[in-house]
């Protein structure tokens, strides 16, 4: 699951780029030798930034070409990564999860255009009857996401499938079922609720029988668990360029839970687009999701204290696998700069997270001075990620890290940029809240409300209270 901070929803650190704006090949960049050479360049400039810890296994025709592992799985320990180290996959799983629901489709037991209400899974009769499971598979059934503000205020508390599905039963759709796609990690604990019911299995038992144990993915476990051999602890990168722990933040479901290694992760795929053991090519289910006679195909895992990504090369057979017991996109900073070097020889420029180059922006100038410039250094360094987003995960990092007048200060940039955005009163107001300043928090989120009537909290059930006459 991505379970970054949105917006709408110990290293001297420079702010410049980190290295030069492209990287040329010395020799074709379809040559073996050079792609592991500069991955390795790749991997290190990302290790010596402090930000990257994990394993990259890069393959050409399923064959290892280079491989290596960086940083620590148990920091408390010394403990190495290393190539049998089991990190989370995040929304990677959300393809296992795809497999299992075709392969039922092939067998007969799901159709891709039964409705909700074949299942009989508590959904309203006029909801139920509109979503299609091709539409929760393809993100198009107008469901939102998990993340609403009873889940935001305590994750941990919804342990199960049955637990996250009555999250949003009765929540309107987002937009009349297949006229629009909008990603939702909710859509997959539909399907896993729909797996069960459809095969009177338990999720876990499906997995395991119909993926890991039919591909011998021995290093490959769900749920996650402390004892399980190789696991690695969970770190996040946070604004001060700093690994510090956070653990489990979430309990694992249909879309985000599997732990695996980067030999497990190459296994699947390439039994996925190049062999019958998962499902069938001389049949036509696969290509509801996966395009097995694409050019590409390329799989993202994020959240906090997660990062993973995979990147196939369909037409040149070549397959980037990185996964990290850190966070911030990392993993998809190097898979896709190692993919374009294998197409292109160049890749951009490698940079700080966008909150690091915030944070260190923040302090170097001072407040008032952030306020008004903060937006033209940032798109002067070349970043390219929605300003309103990192500095809305700036500051609910500081938040949670109880930095209140720094949280005050980049949330009222927030207000400043985007006066009317309700989100961005409602993250001020947030920040107050924490704070223990409940009034401000209710003055504060009455302008998100003068803004939008009907606007709901992204962080509290009740709107800290407020209301508009």
């Amino acid at each position: 699951m991505n379970k970054t901070h949105h917006f709408a929803t110990a290293i001297a650190f420079s702010l410049g780029l980190m290295s030069p704006v492209t990287v040329q090949a010395s020799s074709s960049p379809k040559d073996p030798e050079a792609i592991a050479a500069e991955a390795r360049t790749i991997i290190n400039s990302y290790r010596d930034l402090g930000w990257f810890s994990g394993s990259v296994l890069l393959a050409k025709s399923g064959q290892p070409i280079f491989q290596a592992s960086v940083g620590l799985a148990n920091r408390e320990l010394a403990k190495p990564n290393s190539h049998d180290t089991r990190y989370n996959l995040g929304s990677i799983m959300k393809n296992f999860t795809a497999v299992l629901v075709l392969q039922q489709v092939e067998r007969g037991v799901i159709g891709l255009d039964d409705n909700l209400d074949s299942y009989e899974l508590g959904f309203p009769d006029d909801t139920a009857s509109k979503i299609t499971v091709r539409q929760l598979l393809n993100h198009r059934s107008g469901l939102p996401d998990v993340f609403t503000s009873a889940y935001r205020e305590s994750p941990l508390s919804f342990r199960t499938i049955a637990d996250k599905l009555a999250l949003l039963q009765d929540a309107p759709l987002l937009f009349e079922p297949g006229t629009q796609r909008r990603y939702s990690n909710y859509g997959y604990v539909v399907l896993g609720a729909i797996l069960q019911k459809a095969t009177g299995q338990s999720f876990a038992s499906l997995l395991q029988e119909n993926i890991f144990d039919r591909l011998k993915l021995e290093d490959s476990v769900y749920p996650y668990s402390n004892d399980t051999p190789n696991q690695s602890l969970r770190y996040t990168f946070n604004y001060a360029g700093e690994q510090t722990f956070v653990g489990v933040t979430e309990h694992h479901s249909p879309d985000g839970g599997i732990e695996s290694t980067v030999a497990d992760v190459l296994t699947f795929y390439r039994a996925l687009f190049h062999g019958d053991e998962l499902l069938s090519h001389q049949e036509s289910t696969i290509d509801e999701y996966f395009p097995v006679d694409g050019e590409s195909w390329v799989a993202f895992g994020g959240g906090t204290g997660v990062s993973a990504a995979v990147e196939l090369d369909l037409k040149n057979d070549y397959q980037i696998v990185v996964l990290a017991n850190t966070d911030g996109l990392v993993a998809e900073e190097i898979s896709g700069r190692i993919y374009s070097y294998i197409q292109t020889g160049s890749y951009d420029p490698i940079k700080l997270p966008p909150i690091v180059f915030a944070w260190n922006k923040y302090r170097d100038i001072g407040p008032k001075t952030f306020k008004s410039g903060f937006q033209a250094s940032y798109e002067s360094a070349g970043y390219s990620q929605f300003i309103g987003r990192t500095l809305n995960e700036l500051g609910m990092s500081l938040v949670n890290d109880s930095e209140w007048t720094h949280a005050f200060n980049i949330f009222g940039t927030l207000v400043e940029l985007f006066p009317e955005a309700p989100q961005a009163y409602d993250s001020l107001a947030f920040a107050h809240f924490r704070a223990g300043d409940i009034e401000t928090a209710r003055e504060i989120f009455s302008k998100a409300l003068m803004l939008q009537p009907a606007f709901s909290s992204d962080y509290s059930t009740e709107n800290y209270g407020a209301s508009i006459d």
